[in-house]
Parts: structure tokens; sequence; C-alpha cells
């Protein structure tokens, strides 16, 4: 068995880097605390009546907080649907066309615990499920993803909608 085992993980790793293509993860912000705002003066109370009290100044929506996105990328096996059950021949399964799936390696597991939403090639999906796989040992994870309908950015254009 550990013959076996050394080629399968062999064959898998050496089609991740083959075949695979990139999957970013987006994961929870990351906040902290920000001393350049900190550091300033409080805003004053703005009062109408004494026209040189200064107006509040805050230079930014969380003052004292810096937020920092964080995002990780891996290389994955990935399949997205339409897939028919009558036409898979790898074993997949069932994929609608807003689906899709994906194969990483276990080391990905707390990243995807904290993850947002993932990016297939500009698509943005939401995770569904991990399911944890491998010979006799789990050494990949795969994960069911479903597309997230992103609306349009709004425009400053007023005749627009």
């Amino acid at each position: 068995m550990p013959f076996l085992e050394s080629v399968y993980h062999s064959v898998i790793d050496e089609t991740f880097l083959d075949m695979g293509r990139s999957v970013i993860l987006h994961l929870n912000p990351e906040i902290e605390q920000d001393t350049v705002t900190q550091s300033q003066p409080a805003p004053q109370q703005y009062n109408p009546f004494f026209g040189r009290t200064p107006v509040p100044n805050t230079n930014t929506r969380n003052p004292g907080v810096k937020i920092t996105h964080r995002d990780v990328q891996y290389d994955a096996h990935i399949v997205v649907g339409p897939l028919k059950a009558e036409e898979d021949t790898q074993g997949i399964g069932d994929l609608l066309d807003n689906e899709a799936r994906a194969t990483l390696v276990i080391e990905a597991l707390p990243h995807l615990q904290q993850t947002l939403s993932v990016s297939i090639e500009g698509r943005r999906y939401s995770l569904e499920e991990t399911r944890p796989i491998g010979f006799t040992t789990r050494r990949y994870v795969i994960c069911f993803l479903k597309e997230i309908q992103e609306t349009e950015p709004p425009t400053p254009d007023i005749t627009v909608g």
C-alpha cells in the first residue's frame, strides 16, 4: 500500500504542476490598529452659533482602524459546469452552469475556512462545501463552488436606471 500511495500522490502532485490553474481565495479582511489616525486630534463638534469652531474631520470611515484585504493563490484542478452526469468520465457528477469544483492541496483547508469568495478566471464563486480526499491519507480537498451573481457598480449618470 505505501508504494501505491506514493504513486498516487506523485501523479496528483505532478498534475497540479502541469495542468493546474490558478484559484484566488478572498479571505476575511484583517483589521488592525492604525496609529496614524489615532494620533490625530479628536474631531470637534460643529456649532453653527460659533463660526470659528472647526468642522469634524475624519479621513477614514473607521478612524483608528486599518483594514487589510487578504488574497491567497493556489494551483488547483478545476471543473466548471455545465456537465451532465451521463457525459462524466472523471467521476465528478452533475454540474449546473453556475457551479464549479476545484481540487486543492490539504494545506489550503485553513484558508478555505476563512474564505469569503473564490475567483476562478475572473468569475467569482461562493464556497458551498469542502470534502477532504486521498488514497489512504487525506492530502487533497475538493471544493464545491456556486457562482455569485454580482450586480454592476452604480453609474454616476442619473439618466441610467
